[in-house]
Parts: C-alpha cells; structure tokens; sequence
C-alpha cells in the first residue's frame, strides 16, 4: 500500500505549514529525518528538528497518528515547519525521496470515505467547508460532516427498505392482498424527497446568495444603490442615461444573508445594438432572480416605462425603492399598491434607506436562511433525488398494472438512488468526480 504525501497549507507566506502523510510507511519515514530526544508516541506533539544529508532543514513539532483512529484510519504524520513555501516544499520533496508518494487532490478525504470513517455526503461537506463564504455556510456544512444529513436519508433509506422487504413478501405470500397500504407508504416515501427538494433551494441561498435583481429606467439609480450596497464604486455613475450596457455582480455577506447582487442595464426602448444586448440581459436576470429590487426616480410621475416594468415582474418577490428623494418626491406612491407591498422611500445620494432595504430583504427570507434545518446541497444529489422519485412514481403507477417484481425493481432502483448519495453505489467513476476538485492535501 503506498504512502501519500502533500502539503496541507496553502502557499505563500504564513506563521505555520503543515506537510502530512498517511500510509503504512509515514512513522518510518518520519523517523528517517525528524531528530528528538523523545520516542515518538502516538498522538504526542514532538518537538525537534529535520535532518536529511545531515543538514538541519528546519526546527519544528512532529504528531504520528496510529491506525485505525486517524482522518484516513491509515497510520498518519504531520510535521508543522514555518511558514512559507520553501520549507514547506523542501520538506516535502524529502518525503517524496524517502518513499512517499504525491497525494492527489482530494485523497485523504477520498481514504477517509474509502476506509468507512465517512460517506460520500460527509466528504463533499469537507470541500464545502473549505469553501465557505459565511458563517451560515460554514456552519451549515459543519453539522453535515457531522452526520445529522446522513441519519435524515437513512431514516428514508430504512422506510424504502422495509417497502422492498413488504413487496418481496406479498411476491411469496400472494394471498396477503391488499396494496393500499403500499401506496400510502411510497405516497409518504415521495413527501419526504419532496421535502429535501424544497430544502434544497434554501441551502442555495446560503450556498450561491439570493440572486437580487436590481431593474429600472434608465438613470434611476439602480448603479448608485449597488455602491451604497456594497459600500464601492463598483459600478461608474454619471447623468447620462444608458451608462451601464452590461450586468454588473457583486456578492455580500449582511448580518446573516449573503447576498448575490446583479445591477442591470436601464430598460428602455432603443435601437441601439449593445444597449439593446444589456436590456435583454437585465430581463433575464429579472427573470431568474430570487428577490428584484425596482429602482423607481421618485422626482417624477410614474411613466408607461415604469409600468411596462413592474408590471413584467408581477409574479415575482420583490421590492419597490422609490429614489431621489432629496429632490422632492412627485410620484404618487399609492398607485405603486396594485404591484406590491414592500416599498421604501429612499435617497441613495444621500445614503438615506439602504439598512431599511437590507432589512427588508432579510424579514422576507428569514425563514429561507436558519441554519437549523439540513438539507442536500449539489446538483449531484438533487439528481439523485429526482431520478428516486421518478421511480417511486412508477412503483406506484405498477401497482395495480404489473406483477409485484416489476413494481420490485422500480423500489430498487429507487434504492440504489438514494444510496449513490451516500456513495454507496459502487460507482467508481461517481467517486472520481467527486474528489477531483478538491485541493491536494484535504
């Protein structure tokens, strides 16, 4: 069996780096180059110093890790050397000298999940944690490492189990009859994906960010509250209308909401080719928004452009800042209540109604954001998911059509969905995929 070697700190500068291997040769490896007065026990942090061709390399601490209660349940050693990409490299072109092999990306976490310590889903959470944007997502990859994701798919995995052990039985004992019951139970089976599916798009907004949309005229606005927002000149703000031709993205963490904020190009009528490509791009992101912000210039009556505006984003959540108020407010509000109930009287020059917009934002996605519910967080295991329920649909529809051994496989194949979530599956290719965008050293 080989043993692996990478480094696990990124490059550059840095107070510590950590060089780490695993596999059955790591403590006589270790041995070969790391001088202490003390025998090196397992799970002791030794102090001393590597040697090789007896020149001190570097003074640092030492831990071995004996099988089977290590991260991989391979026999495992950490040297932590100062920071810094020379010595971090140099040590570990020692090791590779000695023996050790080169870790592919992901390989540890891939030997953790290969030697039963975690599942494919705890893996994926490992990268997601390393990923983290905010707390939230942290947090909420944090608690699937830990298991509770797992324990909620293999409670469904336990009742898909007893429906196949069910179905079997009435397969041997024909007599036993009635199938109402099994309907009920793959009806409840559904509910419960069903769930996770549902679930699996507030995970996203902690993920990706709620998509926010920020539309309007032309000059309303929309680029001058994106700065406020972001508290930068990200976006150029001029009195010409039509300045912004493109999307503009940015994404922000406040006080529990991370936000993915997308100014748009003023929408109006023109022949003009590039402004024209812009538009057509504003009402896209419209379209696939979570939440849009309509940018309305309260120093004037409300317009056919404004309308035709509001009105194209009718069935979407959203929030209506009227702006400009320092210059008076002309507009009259109360025709804006036939297209929402959320607006905001606003004066983004003189920063006045971005920490009420953002607390909008956050009452209406308050429940979308609590940490305290867990569920799938890919596109693998949505996938996964889908494919299960289409099974189970036709489990049902077979059984008042087909022999119970074709309503068997359907239940099976449900199974087998499900299980390829966990990593279960066998699928060699799947655990591939998984693992190659890791970084190397995880």
């Amino acid at each position: 069996m080989r043993t692996i070697a990478a480094i696990a700190t990124p490059p550059g500068r840095g107070g510590i780096g950590i060089v780490r291997m695993s596999g059955d040769e790591s403590l006589n490896i270790l041995k070969n180059i790391f001088k202490t007065n003390a025998d090196i026990m397992p799970r002791y942090m030794h102090y001393g110093h590597i040697v090789y061709d007896n020149e001190v390399v570097d003074e640092c601490l030492a831990c071995y890790f004996k099988a089977p209660k290590t991260y991989t349940r391979e026999d495992m050693v950490e040297i932590y050397c100062h920071g810094g990409y020379v010595t971090s490299l140099y040590i570990y072109e020692i090791l590779l000298k000695l023996g050790a092999v080169p870790a592919e990306a992901g390989e540890f976490t891939k030997l953790a999940f290969l030697n039963g310590r975690i599942d494919l889903l705890e893996a994926e959470a490992v990268e997601g944690i390393i990923d983290s944007q905010t707390k939230e997502e942290q947090g909420l990859y944090t608690k699937i490492l830990g298991g509770k994701l797992s324990e909620k798919l293999e409670s469904l995995i336990e009742e898909l189990l007893n429906l196949i052990a069910e179905c079997e039985a009435k397969i041997d004992y024909p007599e036993l009859g009635d199938v109402d019951d099994m309907e009920d139970k793959i009806n409840f089976i559904v509910e419960r994906i069903d769930q996770f599916l549902q679930d699996e798009k507030r995970s996203n907004y902690i993920r990706e960010g709620i998509k926010t949309a920020i539309i309007g005229r032309p000059n309303v606005g929309k680029s001058s509250l994106l700065n406020a927002i972001t508290n930068k000149e990200r976006a150029i703000v001029t009195e010409i209308p039509g300045t912004t031709r493109d999307t503009i993205e940015e994404y922000i963490s406040y006080d529990g909401l991370y936000l993915h904020l997308i100014d748009t190009a003023g929408i109006r009528e023109t022949e003009e080719i590039v402004e024209s490509k812009g538009i057509e791009l504003s009402h896209k992101a419209a379209r696939e928004a979570d939440i849009v912000i309509v940018v309305l210039d309260g120093s004037e009556s409300l317009n056919k452009g404004d309308i035709e505006i509001l009105e194209s984003v009718s069935d979407k959540e959203k929030i209506i800042v009227v702006n400009k108020e320092d210059k008076g407010i002309e507009l009259d509000i109360s025709r804006l209540d036939r297209y929402g109930d959320k607006i905001l009287i606003a004066s983004l020059k003189e920063d006045r109604g971005v920490r009420e917009l953002m607390q909008m934002i956050k009452e209406i996605f308050i429940t979308d954001i609590d940490g305290e519910y867990l569920s799938v967080f890919n596109i693998r295991h949505k996938e996964a998911l889908l494919s299960a329920r289409e099974n189970l649909y036709l489990a049902r529809r077979d059984i008042d059509l087909m022999p119970f051994e074709i309503v068997e496989v359907s239940l099976r194949l449900a199974l087998d969905d499900l299980y390829s979530i966990l990593g279960r599956s066998g699928d060699e290719d799947l655990i591939d995929r998984v693992f190659q965008d890791f970084c190397v050293g995880k």
